[in-house]
């Protein structure tokens, strides 16, 4: 059973309007660690340049990989005003310094990863400066063992200690663009002393060549006991006639402060949309890492784009770590069809993939819409201490109709890894869309347990055979 609060949009005398932002969602299945219901209830009151928001929540999280207990009421609230590139916000927000490194405070629901900051955000942008300003107390996005013990946990979740600081950037000519972060994280129980960390950045933006780059250094005071850290990210856009040329380079060295809940670094590696592929994804540990990436585009015609890449990770010390090949080719006009087809290799130690996939959108008649996607993986898994030598391959194939409105889909996928208690995973989901204010998604039958990553950060979801609903109002 799913439930959804459905909130009227109104607009009263004196111009104040109001209106919600709501989503559910449930699960259940043959086993408690696919069980759940979670909900989100957003309750915006707005006028002129002034937003108020409160959000309501109830969390029965999916434990397995949630890392957050249960919990209900009021998990965030803030007063916001904006005016003329002034914005102050008190209470909850979100925000990002520099491109993660010192500082990125997001929330992603499908990895159930919330790192929102309780206090003062105030950002003034004009033609040739901008200024951020933080202050505030951020949610501890994992909760430890002995934390999600604790029978009953507050709605606004476990608090990391303070910090302060924030982002200047000044442009002395249009095209360029130079500036840095800082911030200071204050004393816990267990030291007398906070510690801070800092960035250097610049960018310049030309017709043919784009630059970005950062250089952050992290200090701690000798009560830690812990190394300093210093972390370097470059990335360049070059653009030679029809062809798009994409590098990007990082070093990471102890910068996943407070076990990286606090910061996310861009990973240099290429980002896969297609399930089997995003399984096998780099998981981030910007504590001892360095690698880099290349991408290249190229049209071929006016309905053709061939995309190619290369990315490769390793510890600082130089052991291999992650590696990625891939390369795709999209044909919008093909048989009157949209089609994609990809090949690729993922490597990681004790493992190798190579993988295929194929995807076709075909318009048919009165607004149908056919969708196919197959997905092919070949996995080679090395004798290590804790895996056999074997070989098997996995396969996901996803058939979907649509129209305006409404998607139908069938997800099927097999598996011939002997060491898997089932080979065979079958599904139906059914996506609604009602009046541009209410989306519905119905899921039923089996899926199976796997990885899932989202820049870098990622979960094991459980395996689920049984329902799930997701609801999503806007009004």
């Amino acid at each position: 059973m799913a439930v959804i609060w459905l909130v009227f949009a109104a607009r009263v005398e004196g111009q104040i309007q109001f209106s919600a932002l709501a989503q559910v969602e449930y699960a259940s299945g043959k086993t408690e660690e696919s069980d759940f219901l979670e909900n989100w209830t957003d309750l915006f009151l707005t006028r002129d340049r002034w937003r108020l928001c409160v959000r309501f929540s109830l969390h029965r999280p999916p434990a397995v990989f949630s890392q957050q207990g249960d919990s209900h009421g009021i998990a965030q609230r803030f007063i916001e005003y904006r005016h003329k590139g002034i914005e102050v916000r008190v209470g909850n927000f979100y925000g990002m310094l520099g491109r993660g490194i010192v500082l990125r405070a997001f929330e992603n629901r499908p990895i159930r990863w919330d790192s929102n900051i309780d206090g003062v955000k105030v950002s003034i942008r004009r033609d040739r400066f901008s200024v951020q300003m933080v202050a505030g107390v951020p949610r501890k996005s994992r909760l430890e063992s002995q934390e999600l013990e604790q029978s009953s946990l507050p709605a606004r979740g476990k608090r990391l200690p303070p910090l302060y600081g924030g982002e200047v950037t000044f442009a002395p000519w249009q095209s360029i663009q130079i500036g840095g972060t800082y911030l200071l994280t204050a004393a816990d129980r267990f030291h007398r002393r906070g510690f801070h960390r800092g960035s250097l950045l610049g960018e310049i933006n030309l017709p043919v060549v784009s630059f970005y780059g950062e250089y952050a250094r992290l200090h701690y005071p000798g009560e830690y006991q812990l190394p300093d850290g210093q972390a370097i990210y470059f990335s360049s856009t070059l653009f030679i006639g029809s062809l798009t040329l994409l590098g990007e380079f990082k070093r990471y060295e102890h910068f996943a402060f407070q076990d990286g809940l606090l910061n996310n670094p861009p990973t240099a590696v290429r980002e896969h949309a297609f399930t089997l592929m995003n399984r096998r994804q780099l998981i981030q540990n910007a504590d001892n890492e360095q690698g880099f990436l290349v991408e290249a585009s190229f049209p071929l015609g006016e309905d053709r784009l061939l995309t190619g890449s290369y990315s490769t990770t390793a510890t600082l010390e130089g052991d291999f770590i992650y590696r990625d090949a891939y390369g795709q080719l999209e044909w919008s006009a093909f048989l009157n069809g949209e089609w994609l087809l990809g090949i690729g290799r993922q490597d990681e130690p004790g493992a190798r993939f190579l993988n295929a996939v194929a995807s076709l959108e075909y318009d048919l008649f009165r607004d149908y819409t056919l969708k196919m996607v197959l997905e092919h993986q070949h996995a080679k898994v090395y004798a290590t201490e804790r895996f056999t030598r074997r070989q098997y391959y996995d396969q996901l194939l996803t058939l979907g109709l649509s129209r305006p409105g409404w998607t139908l889909s069938f997800l099927g996928e097999r598996s011939k890894d002997q060491f898997r208690l089932r080979d065979f995973w079958l599904g139906g989901q059914l996506d609604v869309s009602i009046a541009q204010h209410l989306d519905v998604t119905l899921f039923a039958g089996s899926r199976r347990k796997g990885k899932v990553c989202i820049g870098g950060v990622c979960v094991v979801k459980p395996e689920l055979e049984g329902v799930e609903v997701t609801l999503i109002a806007r009004l």
